[in-house]
């Protein structure tokens, strides 16, 4: 054996010749479509899938990307890219718009869970929509700061909502009884545990995730109408 170059061996009477592989070259738009790929087949994401899929290590990813967190994100960026512009107003009142923003925004988180992690930092990043909706509450009657504070309680609400709407999907999808489902096999099973609750009256009909939903939002315009700057009456329409 013989030394040709530092760190390079070979049989004596033969000229060494390194070999180095080259790395191939990634940036955040390679990463976006390599996600965007990826996301088609799986419902999960992970850095070995995209590192793969770009034919890098994980390494090499995780310096451009930081961590799962930051390929979830680009997921959530990419989902918002796939949204539906926010809904019209026209022939709307200020609650009955708000009714149907919320529904807007329900159905978004519900189709992509991951915008869940980053909420309006995913779904408006510019602060489009939130400047869209904050002018249409103003034409409504809305002082600025009320119709901020509004859209704030809203997004907040819905957010609370879907997860646990996530949560109850997923446990009837791994065959566990979610929570509310529980309570009816409680109360049928020892009534006077919870006499409260046993007073309800509660039906399958409770059950009903669309029926909670607006529920909810009844609750939650309810609450914005009776706060400082919001309009006197919930009719004036668009």
């Amino acid at each position: 054996m013989s030394i040709t170059k530092p760190g390079t061996f070979t049989q004596a009477g033969t000229r060494g010749k390194s070999k180095r592989g080259r790395t191939p070259s990634i940036d955040m738009d390679k990463i976006a479509h390599a996600v965007r790929k990826v996301s088609l087949d799986e419902t999960d994401i992970s850095m070995k899938d995209v590192a793969d899929h770009l034919g890098v290590n994980v390494t090499t990813l995780y310096r451009h990307v930081g961590g799962i967190d930051g390929l979830r994100r680009i997921r959530a960026s990419l989902s918002r890219n796939d949204l539906p512009p926010l809904p019209d107003a026209t022939g709307h009142s200020w609650s009955s718009w708000l009714c149907v923003v919320a529904e807007y925004y329900r159905s978004a988180l519900l189709q992509h869970p991951d915008l869940l992690d980053f909420v309006q930092a995913a779904l408006d990043p510019d602060f489009i929509n939130l400047e869209k909706e904050a002018s249409i509450l103003v034409e409504f009657g809305f002082e600025p700061r009320a119709a901020l504070l509004a859209h704030s309680f809203l997004i907040t609400t819905i957010t609370g909502y879907v997860q646990q709407e996530l949560q109850t999907i997923e446990d009837t999808r791994s065959g566990y009884a979610p929570y509310y489902s529980r309570l009816f096999q409680n109360l049928d099973a020892h009534p006077e545990r919870l006499p409260t609750l046993s007073n309800v009256n509660l039906s399958q009909r409770d059950l009903d995730r669309d029926l909670n939903f607006k529920s909810i939002v009844t609750y939650a315009i309810a609450g914005i109408a009776s706060q400082k700057g919001a309009p006197k009456s919930q009719q004036t329409v668009l």
